[in-house]
């Protein structure tokens, strides 16, 4: 039983992975490879992290802070 637990959650961990991947595509609507602020806007959640996630504090998420 522990074994599948286990094996569950890895799954469920790799899942919501990739699926931040592809997010990080939709959220970069002018397709320039980060985030901006205003690109954040359309997510109430993503701008609820936005300035712990932009770890340099330029302004914008890079696909490496995304998918920290």
């Amino acid at each position: 039983m522990k074994t599948l637990n286990v094996a569950l959650t890895t799954l469920v961990l790799l899942a919501s992975t990739s699926a931040m991947a592809g997010t990080f595509t939709d959220y970069d609507t002018n397709k320039d490879g980060v985030i901006s602020k205003s690109e954040a806007a359309a997510s109430e959640s993503l701008m609820k992290l936005f300035d712990e996630l932009d770890a340099n504090k330029d302004g914008e998420l890079s696909k490496e802070e995304f998918n920290k």
